[in-house]
């Protein structure tokens, strides 16, 4: 009896410790079950099509708390997390939702001007999901709209550090007080600094007053992002109003900076570039055709675009350097541009997110661009055309190239003539019990001929070799091959969905360095892994491992990268401000 009741006291020991193993699993490390609807490839004004023509009688704002998250892979430990995010976090007013439609009530229903409303609000980053949903009256003539918003978790912080001498952290809400504007504070501590630390506020409003007109201003100690070869102090006011549908009418943008080298890693004078410059930059569009196809009663969402472009970077104290550099001169821009587009937009998931709704543009833009360019004294008559395709074949792979073309006019002669083709190709998502499998292949050229200012191609930029850590190999043609294979888990560690990558890629720099396969040529492999909590602000962490069998410069065979934050979707607009082609 002693003995049975030992086995006894055993076993509910080990069923405890199993309880609690597997608690512990499910709220920690949990594989999230498949789910039938969990990949699609779908038209994005479809399901509106039924309702076309009837009026919009009401609209009613549905804002979901964190709680109610379907796609919430870890309720068991985040069901009392989402209880505190709900009381630390105001959800996106509903007047601030309101000020985001641009379908009002009274309206007739335009599936497409209804999808495109829709996938404005999803483009917010602030806003995880958004769905409108239709639903029948009692009158046959009428309808509901129901707009279903789940906001992301708004608070944030970002750290990144070079040892502990070097660190820079962030903090910020993308939503602060629910009313989609965005407050950043940034520190840096470095001890190669007098003053050892630096900091930068930021501010952006979206859609103020309802006019569809984002505001952003800031001060920085810190900033990297001008000319960026020396710390800068600046402050800066942007605005912009996008296209946001092809029914809207006008599109621009203004942005005012002021930008100060400083010397705070004490430079000797002759190494220090003293520099200090003010930026100026207007634009202004009209949409033309939108009479049109009211006109006309239907709308086969072709539309034309034209646009005039301002810049003025003007030094008021220049660097001392020993040779010309196109970066520290006096530039005046003028451009104009005519563009004729016609795109939809399809829903999807797992190009770029872990499952998040996506919104891919399919169809075409075509722009030419002319204009007045001074850069120094020199002054040249700019040309360039650009055509972009988007489109989904009968396979549900999903393609895209470009074709961009540039060239400059002075004294009976075509200078810095530029040209850049890229085609990359997304697969269908291959959807497999335990994984999911898309993959991804691009090829791209870029040339310069008779180059006389324009800068050098450059190989570490994502036509190139992203992470081949230096600018020095330069050259007058590029062309570069590359596949990566992304594996998409069921696993989630903290609602941080895992995701796996592969790939290769090499480009072709002419004239080589030290001959083709010395230095003109860089092959490149390696692998990672990607993660992403879609409930929170932070964009994908990515690690990234590379072996360069060929480098130069003294940059490493093998390298290791973190990013943080790491965004990539398609522009929320129809059309861009006016400016050159398209080279890197």
């Amino acid at each position: 009896m002693a003995v049975h009741g030992q086995d006894s006291t055993k076993t509910k020991k080990k069923t405890r410790l199993g309880h609690l193993t597997r608690d512990v699993y499910k709220s920690f490390v949990h594989v999230e079950p498949p789910r039938q609807d969990s990949s699609f490839m779908q038209k994005s004004e479809a399901s509106f099509k039924l309702y076309a023509g009837k009026a919009i009688r009401r609209i009613y704002i549905v804002n979901l708390s964190f709680s109610e998250n379907v796609y919430d892979t870890s309720k068991s430990i985040l069901s009392t997390l989402t209880r505190v995010a709900d009381r630390l976090q105001a959800n996106t007013k509903d007047w601030m939702i309101r000020d985001m439609l641009f379908v009002k009530k009274g309206q007739i229903l335009d599936p497409y001007r209804l999808a495109d409303n829709e996938r404005f609000l999803r483009d917010q980053n602030f806003i995880k999901d958004a769905r409108i949903v239709v639903r029948p009256t009692e009158y046959p003539d009428s309808v509901d709209l129901y707009v279903r918003l789940r906001d992301v978790f708004s608070w944030g912080a970002e750290v990144s550090a070079s040892g502990v001498n070097n660190v820079k952290a962030s903090i910020y809400d993308a939503n602060f007080m629910g009313m989609a504007q965005r407050l950043q504070y940034s520190i840096l501590y470095d001890k190669n600094r007098t003053p050892i630390t630096g900091s930068e506020i930021r501010y952006r409003k979206t859609s103020v007053a309802g006019s569809f007109i984002n505001l952003e201003a800031g001060y920085s100690t810190i900033n990297q992002g001008g000319l960026a070869t020396e710390n800068e102090t600046a402050y800066f006011l942007n605005l912009d109003r996008p296209l946001y549908t092809p029914n809207a009418r006008f599109a621009g943008g203004l942005q005012i900076s002021h930008n100060l080298a400083t010397n705070v890693f004490g430079k000797p004078a002759a190494l220090f570039y003293d520099y200090k410059y003010q930026l100026g930059d207007v634009w202004l569009g009209y949409n033309i055709g939108v009479n049109k196809q009211k006109r006309k009663g239907s709308d086969d969402r072709s539309r034309r675009f034209v646009s005039m472009r301002y810049f003025d970077q003007h030094f008021d104290q220049f660097p001392k350097l020993d040779t010309f550099d196109p970066r520290y001169t006096n530039k005046k821009y003028v451009l104009g541009q005519f563009t004729w587009y016609k795109i939809d937009f399809y829903r999807t998931n797992y190009i770029f997110g872990f499952g998040r709704t996506e919104d891919l543009p399919v169809g075409m833009q075509r722009k030419v661009t002319l204009g007045a360019v001074q850069v120094d004294s020199l002054k040249r008559v700019y040309a360039g055309f650009e055509f972009d395709h988007w489109l989904v074949d009968s396979h549900d792979n999903y393609w895209n190239y470009t074709l961009s073309l540039g060239t400059n006019f002075y004294k009976r002669e075509w200078q810095d003539n530029s040209t850049l083709l890229n085609i990359s190709w997304y697969s269908r998502l291959m959807d497999f019990t335990k994984f999911k499998i898309r993959q991804y292949a691009n090829i791209s050229y870029a040339g310069i001929y008779n180059q006389h200012v324009y800068e050098s191609l450059h190989i570490n930029n994502e036509y190139g070799l992203d992470e081949f850590s230096t600018d020095s190999i330069r050259a007058r043609q590029r062309l570069s091959l590359g596949t990566e294979t992304t594996l998409y888990t069921r696993w989630s560690i903290l609602g941080f969905k895992i995701g796996f990558l592969a790939f290769a890629r090499g480009t072709l720099m002419e004239p080589p360095v030290l001959g083709i396969w010395r230095g003109g040529l860089f092959p490149s492999l390696g692998g990672g892994v990607r993660t992403r909590n879609e409930n929170l602000i932070f964009g994908t962490i990515e690690a990234r491992f590379t072996w360069f069998p060929h480098t130069l410069y003294g940059v490493n065979n093998f390298t290791v990268t973190v990013r943080s934050n790491l965004r990539v979707k398609a522009t929320g607009s129809f059309v861009q401000a006016p400016w050159f082609a398209l080279v890197k």
